[in-house]
């Protein structure tokens, strides 16, 4: 029957059983629809309803895996952290590494994320999830270029954690109050006059 055939052509061959996702498949799927729904409709809009009609998942199954949206964003992040090269490649000079840093660091925050990490602030367990962003991993990071810059001979000893870590906290700063990243003219200047200074002094 004609019928028959439709049908058998939208559900697939005709006796053969739909395949059912399951583990890594079924995971991957969720979270591609969950960056999906992130980055289309923000922070406010993102919600386990969405991401289970995007995926076709069952809530459920969603909630099997992630307590709620801010579980499930963590697992983005994590996600992205893994195909993302970690590499602190230099530039050649200090200054540019330290700048490529940054501006690397406010596209992230200027995507789906630098929403999404706001509302982790109001909403998650600090016990649980203490920051979107390892700080620990960012100054390991920028340890990583001053060291090559040590080694270049532009600067001579090693600097403090905090002198370290001052370009990161300054935009994080900006930011979460300003509730946007700072721009390339104000992240060269918090370089130059800045931070590059006091990673200098705290090394010499």
């Amino acid at each position: 029957m004609p019928g028959a055939t439709i049908g058998a052509v939208r559900d697939g061959l005709a006796g053969e059983k739909p395949t059912r996702r399951r583990g890594r498949v079924l995971e991957t799927a969720i979270l591609d629809a969950a960056w999906a729904e992130l980055a289309e409709r923000g922070w406010s809009g993102f919600t386990i309803d969405g991401v289970a009609a995007r995926s076709g998942a069952a809530k459920s199954v969603i909630y099997r895996r992630w307590s709620g949206r801010v579980e499930l964003a963590h697992a983005l992040l994590a996600r992205e952290r893994a195909v993302t090269p970690e590499d602190a490649g230099s530039g050649g000079d200090l200054r540019t590494d330290l700048l490529t840093f940054l501006r690397d660091m406010a596209r992230f925050l200027g995507g789906p994320f630098g929403d999404a990490s706001r509302g982790i602030a109001l909403e998650g367990d600090p016990g649980d999830h203490p920051s979107l962003f390892d700080g620990e991993v960012l100054v390991a990071r920028v340890a990583d270029l001053v060291d090559q810059a040590r080694r270049r001979g532009e600067i001579t000893g090693s600097p403090s954690p905090l002198a370290l870590n001052v370009g990161f906290a300054v935009v994080m700063w900006e930011f979460t109050h300003r509730r946007r990243p700072p721009g390339d003219d104000a992240l060269a200047e918090l370089v130059d006059t800045v931070w590059l200074p006091a990673i200098r002094a705290s090394a010499s």
